[in-house]
């Protein structure tokens, strides 16, 4: 019976497993083709352009602020296999990301190895890992955290097994997997301490058994566990320290970073008047690490009231909903419908079951002697986020730590509820309670919540009067919803739309001074200022259509009121509201590319159509085929060379005098495929300048 179970358990891991992996997967791609045309950030640009160098055959060059080197060895590595096209970076770290599913699956069952349920644990856990927004989010970053991750994981398993089979050989794998951490950010350095002497405390209950508390025993667990354990960590770090001593002259263990940060994060003069002072130095690494180290205890110590009262807001704000705040303080960044509701219930909703259901784990689960690696590490983690500043990514090195007892908590049925009594349950009710403080300290979720989901309801029946023609009924929803967030630019846009003519503007304007970034509302006056012919005013308000990663042609489509053309001049900077399907025309240049498939709209056919097209492309590139149709009508299909060239093509009399859609479907390239000098790596078909319809077959 029990052979049979445990087959059933082998069999269920064997396919679900497998698609927890190719779920993950999907998430991490699905995330990583929405962020495809993300700018990076000024620490991504950082360690970009130190492993370009670096490849490049410049040099190992520190950055501004000294850091670890084994991030930049990673991405010169991806460079020299894949290319340094950012995306391919990208995609490389969301196939970490999906193996750290595996080792959450691995570390999980090892932590429950004992227990009957282990299997269903692991699963679990790595249920919660695959569907983890934040990782799938992070891996999209450029910096150390998807890796740190990984590599965290792997060292607790590497521990945990090594406790568990009291080999030298497994501690000095885990040794060297702290070692690597330690050298992709410092934060792991503690990990070699912490490890070493919980294999001692663990082992030496099972030791002393044995041996009858002799000292032979004790010396056995030292040279077998600890000692390879430090070993393998020396191993990896020493090289690196010993790098640092011979080029600066001063002990710097693996980067200056801490020392520097405990004085930039904590002086009432501002980071940016200590980076100043640190930037004075220069390359003079060993004395920014002192300086830094003794300023930075100073003022602590000077005023140790205003540094409480800092910790106290880091607090709150490492505990805090990253997605929610995130969406609130940047109104003006458009993301798409679903990734909104990804973020929010696969992001903070995972977070908050990550949160509260590893403390309730980590106080209600059986088996003590792991938790005294985890809880140090969880606790080192927090502080250190204290100590210094918290960004949300910096928490993440807490998930693994999490995760199976989070896990244990939802696979464990309705077992773990017996454990709810005695003080087990008091501490983790306490230490949930003072979590939920924090929460809701940081921000009033609920309320604000609310109040934005109610505010949501209203724009969307405000548009779905619009549609229906109660204009009455749409200004009252946009009203409503401008009650409940007086600071919203959609309410005015909406109110804007449903407003009478004469009164339009003044919607627009005000919805542009509330938030003048947004592009809805500079569109629209945009489109107003080019009806009245006030070109040149509408050319400005309408180039905000680069102000978002948002299908603004599409959205144009849809709202713009725009009475049918017969000429279009594509690229000029007054097409929006008649295009789709079109990149963003260049700067100085009066065309645009087409994607695979691009349209013009409303456009009032004569006898002929006429195209201005180019296609400059590099000689080993295929030709440009363009299939030209009208409302799904192919017309012909033309070959569209390097220069410009105007087609000429016959309308057929069914569809003369109808406004139209002229589609163009093209054969694509790709400039980075054939230069790996070139940023662009667009999927581009071709240039069109002009559209127009007459009714002889001369081109006007």
């Amino acid at each position: 019976m029990r052979r049979s179970l445990a087959s059933m358990r082998r069999s269920s891991t064997a396919w679900i497993l497998p698609g927890l992996l190719l779920l993950g997967l999907g998430l991490r791609l699905m995330v990583w083709r929405w962020h495809e045309f993300y700018p990076l950030g000024g620490d991504e640009t950082e360690y970009f352009n130190q492993a370009l160098t670096w490849l490049q055959g410049k040099g190992y060059h520190e950055l501004q602020f000294m850091r670890p080197p084994l991030y930049t060895v990673f991405l010169a590595v991806v460079f020299q296999l894949f290319d340094s096209q950012v995306q391919r970076v990208r995609l490389v770290q969301a196939l970490v990301s999906t193996g750290t599913i595996g080792l959450i699956w691995l570390w999980s069952r090892e932590l429950w190895f004992n227990s009957q349920r282990r299997d269903r644990i692991a699963l679990t856990a790595a249920a919660l890992a695959a569907l983890s927004y934040t990782f799938a989010a992070n891996a999209t970053e450029l910096l150390t955290e998807t890796l740190f991750v990984a590599g965290l994981t792997l060292a607790f398993w590497l521990i945990l097994v090594t406790a568990r089979l009291r080999s030298w050989r497994w501690a000095l794998a885990a040794g060297l997997a702290i070692g690597l951490l330690s050298l992709l950010r410092s934060v792991g350095l503690p990990l070699v301490p912490l490890a070493a002497l919980w294999l001692l405390l663990q082992n030496q209950g099972t030791s002393e058994q044995k041996n009858k508390r002799t000292k032979r025993g004790l010396a056995s667990l030292f040279l077998c566990l600890f000692v390879p354990l430090l070993l393998g960590s020396a191993l990896v770090i020493a090289p690196w320290t010993l790098r640092n001593y011979l080029r600066y002259d001063t002990p710097i263990i693996v980067d200056t970073t801490g020392a520097e940060n405990l004085w930039l994060d904590n002086d009432p003069a501002g980071r940016e008047a200590v980076k100043r002072q640190l930037y004075a130095l220069g390359d003079d690494r060993g004395t920014r690490q002192q300086l830094g180290m003794a300023h930075g205890l100073a003022v602590i110590t000077a005023d140790p009231g205003r540094f409480l009262a800092k910790a106290w807001g880091e607090a709150k704000k490492f505990v805090a909903l990253e997605y929610f705040d995130d969406l609130r303080s940047r109104p003006e960044i458009w993301v798409p419908p679903p990734e909104v509701w990804l973020r929010l219930l696969l992001g903070d909703g995972l977070w908050l079951l990550l949160l509260f259901g590893g403390i309730a784990g980590l106080w209600l689960s059986p088996g003590g002697m792991t938790k005294l690696l985890i809880v140090p590490w969880a606790l080192y983690v927090f502080l250190t986020g204290l100590l210094f500043h918290v960004e949300l990514r910096y928490r993440l090195p807490i998930y693994p730590a999490l995760l199976p007892y989070a896990a244990w908590l939802v696979a464990a049925g309705w077992d773990w509820r017996r454990s709810w009594r005695g003080w087990r349950a008091a501490g983790a009710l306490a230490t949930a309670a003072v979590a939920l403080a924090l929460v809701l300290l940081h921000r009033s979720y609920l309320s604000e919540g609310t109040r934005l989901a109610r505010k949501h309801l209203h724009l969307w029946q405000a548009a779905q009067a619009r549609e229906q023609g109660d204009l009455d009924q749409a200004r009252q929803q946009a009203q409503a919803a401008l009650t409940l967030d007086p600071d919203s630019a959609l309410a005015r846009v909406q109110l804007g739309l449903a407003a009478p003519p004469d009164q339009t503007q003044r919607w627009w304007q005000a919805a542009i001074d509330v938030l003048p970034a947004h592009p809805y509302a500079h569109l629209l006056l945009g489109n107003q200022l080019r009806a009245q012919g006030d070109l040149d005013a509408a050319r400005r308000e309408l180039a905000f259509e680069a102000n978002s990663l948002e299908d603004l042609q599409r959205w144009s489509l849809r709202t713009f009121d725009r009475a049918a053309e017969k000429r279009i001049d594509v690229g000029d900077g007054l097409d929006l509201g008649l295009i789709g399907g079109f990149y963003l025309a260049q700067e100085d240049d009066d065309a645009r590319w087409t994607r695979e498939r691009a349209a013009v709209h409303r456009l009032a056919l004569g006898s002929f159509i006429h195209l201005r097209l180019a296609s400059p492309r590099p000689p080993a590139a295929d030709p440009a085929i363009v299939q030209v149709a009208l409302d799904g009508v192919t017309l012909d299909s033309i070959e569209v060379g390097g220069d410009w060239q105007t087609f000429t093509l016959a309308v057929p009399e069914s569809l003369q005098g109808r406004v139209s859609t002229l589609t163009l479907t093209t054969t694509t390239f790709r400039p980075r495929a054939y230069d790996r000098a070139s940023p662009d790596n667009r999927e581009l078909g071709v240039q069109v300048d002009w559209i127009a319809t007459t009714g002889t077959a001369t081109a006007p």
